[in-house]
């Protein structure tokens, strides 16, 4: 939920467990919409999408200051995935070019349990 900074993950219709998050700025919102896990990886490279923001920025490999952390779960949604990031001080606020940000330990615990074409759904509240 976008505005709430919450991720929600339910199995059967029955929640299993909320997250804290950052979403993204006003320059940069996270998109609404229905989409699906696309891509996932596990110590991912970071490489700039084609937008002003990363213009002259070089890939960034696996490890410490890697924006994308140890997991990156790539949505449908052009270039907006569910990660988390080396500094969590983002969490909670409208801080990300788009992407879902949480914790690394809650990206890394939801990594095992969702799947490639797992459904995520990005309402306002």
């Amino acid at each position: 939920m976008r505005e709430s900074k919450r991720l929600l993950l339910f199995s059967d219709a029955k929640l299993v467990r909320e997250f804290g998050i950052a979403t993204g700025q006003r320059a940069y919102p996270t998109p609404l919409g229905t989409y699906e896990i696309a891509t996932m990886q596990r110590d991912p490279w970071w490489y700039p999408p084609p937008s002003p923001w990363a213009e002259n920025a070089d890939p960034v490999p696996p490890g410490p200051g890697n924006p994308l952390g140890t997991r990156w779960m790539g949505l449908s949604a052009p270039y907006i995935g569910i990660h988390g990031p080396p500094d969590a001080a983002s969490i909670g606020y409208s801080a990300s070019h788009g992407c879902i940000r949480m914790k690394i330990p809650d990206a890394e615990w939801l990594f095992r349990r969702v799947d490639v074409g797992t459904p995520v759904f990005i309402i306002p509240r």
